[in-house]
């Protein structure tokens, strides 16, 4: 085995499958999870059972990745890696203007902080990946409101959003942006002994094997980029730029090796090049593929997504770095609308 490693939000969208990356590379992981029956949902999924890690997969239960000292004992367990997933959180539009801060900033702030404060206070540790997000880069408004006229990088400056925030999603912004220049203020106020790499993915699209219902699946950036599908005009526009989540876990598995990218350095994850994905194929993929399912009801032609055209300049750098070719957007979308049907036939089944 080539070490072990602590993934937080082990049952999380990308925490699950950076999870199944890992074990495939040769690592030992310990998985963190909020609650002891998380667990059952990972060890009970098809490609976990494929592998069948033995040893090689523990759990660690932490109720709460944002409270004091919540790594503290976990890194004691021959920790040598850490990948903190658990920031890749998801919001929902319910939460009112006056819980951004302790349910989606402070979260994200803290954790970030405690992740770094472990791994500073164990000697073992060599690496630690953090999953960022283009947000962390990116404006809220050049996002998800304007076309703007920049193009963003690894090396941009990180925006300091102030309140008030308009929406749940500009307030995750902010918490992305917050957290990522906690992190470099940590690098230059410590200068630890472990070396960090921030992983920035664009908006993640995959399928989600810990989905098992079709009211699991309607979760997270699956569900937006799926609802136009369904037949929802939806108002808000979503960013151009996307990625799959195989890549997203696959770049997360190989950033522990510390020959490959040997010092701190930052990735954006985006598989759209500088102007993004053809979005409008989305809809032809259905027409091309899923009319049957269109007759049912399953999918719609009658949808309608705005798109807000973002320009991302590294994803090659980072294609490079990791020895990788992202997918493209038509195998995104596909992995989620063959999920989709897959589920939807379960359930018409029962």
């Amino acid at each position: 085995m080539l070490g072990k490693v602590l993934i937080t939000g082990s049952s999380g969208f990308v925490g699950f499958r950076t999870l199944v990356s890992t074990l495939e590379a040769g690592y030992t992981v310990l998985a963190a999870i909020p609650c002891k029956e998380e667990a059952d949902l990972v060890l009970a999924a098809p490609s976990i059972k494929k592998l069948n890690p033995g040893s090689a997969l523990t759990f660690v239960t932490i109720p709460d990745i944002a409270a004091d000292h919540a790594l503290s004992e976990a890194v004691k367990k021959d920790v040598q890696y850490i990948i903190h997933t658990d920031s890749s959180m998801t919001v929902s539009n319910g939460i009112s203007a006056d819980r951004f801060e302790p349910q989606i900033i402070q979260p994200l702030l803290k954790g970030a902080n405690n992740v770094l404060a472990a791994a500073n206070s164990t000697p073992g540790i060599k690496r630690v990946v953090m999953t960022s997000s283009l947000m962390g880069l990116a404006p809220y408004l050049e996002l998800y409101q304007v076309e703007s006229f920049n193009t963003f990088s690894d090396a941009s400056p990180i925006p300091t959003p102030t309140p008030p925030y308009p929406t749940a999603i500009a307030a995750l912004c902010a918490g992305h942006a917050k957290a990522l220049s906690a992190t470099n203020a940590f690098l230059v106020k410590n200068n630890p002994h472990f070396t960090v790499v921030n992983l920035m993915p664009s908006v993640i699209i995959g399928r989600n094997e810990l989905a098992n219902t079709t009211k699991d699946f309607l979760t997270g950036s699956n569900l937006q980029a799926f609802r136009h599908l369904r037949g929802e005009k939806v108002a808000s526009r979503l960013p151009s730029q996307t990625v799959f989540i195989d890549d997203v876990a696959q770049v997360h598995s190989l950033a522990l090796d510390t020959k490959r990218i040997s010092k701190t350095q930052s990735f954006v994850l985006s598989s759209g090049f500088l102007t993004g994905s053809s979005w409008y194929r989305a809809k032809e993929i259905v027409k091309e593929k899923y009319m049957d399912e269109v007759k049912k009801g399953w999918l719609s032609l009658d949808g309608e997504q705005p798109i807000n055209s973002v320009k991302v300049q590294d994803a090659g750098k980072t294609m490079k770095a990791f020895g990788i070719k992202f997918a493209d957007f038509e195998k995104q979308i596909r992995s989620l609308l063959d999920q989709w049907v897959a589920l939807k036939t379960k359930e018409e089944k029962k």
